[in-house]
């Protein structure tokens, strides 16, 4: 069979049948499940799947904000199908799958006229081939076509302004495998932090905020709220730096902070884990200053997703820091997770020199910097390079 017959035996579809996401869960739950079993994994990615942030586009005030796009919006599942394989049933013939979680994101480029204007984000997640159709190209053929889709969405957007600033993004754990279909890896590195009583001691001292608050799993959408001027400054800033660069963010959304909160639930519910009492999602100073963070039951680690600080000297950001990072490294121990992690771009540790230098010394060069198993890579928008990209907020926030 030569390659052109090959690709035209090929269908990609876009699909909501539950059976067949729950199909596809069940293969690749061998690879991703973590401590769950099978049947848990499937389980967790239904829930995800219902999600607010995954049903975006059911709810009613997109379709009032975004008439023209809504329908885009949320968790989007694919399969691809090779007709020439014997039609044995309702998925003898599926060969591949993979989803996408599409959100709102802000983007400021050389044609917007140094204003901000909303963004199409399109996040690739659960790339899959089934394990007796590996090493035939299926899954470099799903990702190709999964371009293409949007690539149609795009281009047939004519003036609605966030699908022609379409952005596709992904999180590699394969290296450089997507760079051949059109993936820049924008690798930002992971902090490892193991030497937590040290760190506390010698970095965040004895000071506290009596006035100071825990995050349960709804109460902070006041803090949220906070996040979108500060996100827009920066693209401001950024923009200023780099008038020709397209620079892009995920926009602050609640819904994306509670995503993280089902999976950590789910994960602790069906650990020996459960009953731990007094979880945490974050903590807020009395100004506002605020810290959120993941349990990552299935490494054993505490990861930061974001930290938001007010615009002020780096000595204040500091002091912020340092009161908000001994919160967390209190909550990792509380839980008996062993090591407190966050990206590089959440808190650029060589900006604050007395952390960096502590941290030089008191844990090992690998956990300094250590190589982030999940490798941030785009695909460049429309009539821009690679190096013409900036990813403001590539961080554990807006990973998928």
């Amino acid at each position: 069979m030569t390659a052109s017959s090959h690709e035209d035996n090929l269908v990609f579809e876009c699909y909501n049948d539950p059976e067949l996401k729950k199909w596809t869960h069940l293969a690749n739950a061998k690879v991703w499940k973590g401590i769950l079993t099978v049947q848990q994994y499937v389980d967790r990615e239904e829930l995800l799947g219902s999600s607010e942030i995954a049903q975006k586009n059911n709810a009613n005030e997109i379709m009032e904000k975004y008439p023209k796009s809504y329908q885009w919006l949320g968790q989007k599942y694919f399969i691809l199908r090779d007709r020439s394989l014997p039609d044995d049933g309702k998925f003898s013939q599926v060969v591949s799958s993979c989803e996408t979680l599409n959100r709102i994101g802000y983007c400021i480029h050389p044609g917007s006229n140094e204003k901000i204007e909303p963004a199409f984000i399109v996040c690739i997640g659960g790339v899959f081939t089934f394990e007796n159709h590996r090493g035939k190209g299926y899954a470099k053929s799903m990702i190709l076509r999964l371009n293409e889709f949007y690539d149609q969405i795009r281009d047939e957007a004519n003036n609605v302004l966030e699908l022609k600033n379409l952005v596709i993004n992904l999180y590699s754990e394969v290296g450089e495998y997507y760079s051949t279909l059109g993936y820049e890896s924008m690798h930002v590195p992971l902090h490892r932090l193991s030497k937590l009583d040290e760190l506390t001691e010698m970095y965040c001292g004895e000071g506290g905020d009596s006035d100071g608050r825990y995050l349960g799993f709804d109460d902070y959408s006041d803090l949220v709220e906070l996040h979108e001027a500060q996100f827009k400054n920066n693209l401001l800033s950024l923009h200023k730096k780099n008038p020709e660069k397209f620079i892009f963010t995920v926009a602050p959304d609640f819904d994306i902070f509670k995503w993280f909160q089902y999976r950590d639930l789910f994960i602790m519910q069906k650990s020996e884990r459960e009953k731990r009492q007094n979880l945490h999602f974050g903590y807020a100073l009395s100004d506002d200053s605020h810290i959120i963070w993941h349990h990552n039951w299935n490494g054993d680690s505490l990861i930061i997703v974001k930290i938001h600080t007010p615009e002020e000297t780096l000595q204040r950001k500091e002091l912020r820091l340092k009161k908000l990072l001994k919160k967390a490294i209190e909550e990792t121990k509380v839980h008996g997770l062993k090591e407190l992690e966050f990206w590089d771009d959440e808190i650029p540790i060589k900006q604050f020199p007395e952390l960096f230098q502590l941290l030089k010394k008191l844990e090992n060069e690998s956990k300094v910097f250590s190589e982030n198993g999940s490798i941030s890579a785009v695909r460049p928008p429309k009539g821009y390079a690679a190096e013409q990209i900036i990813w403001d907020n590539n961080t554990k926030f807006c990973w998928f």
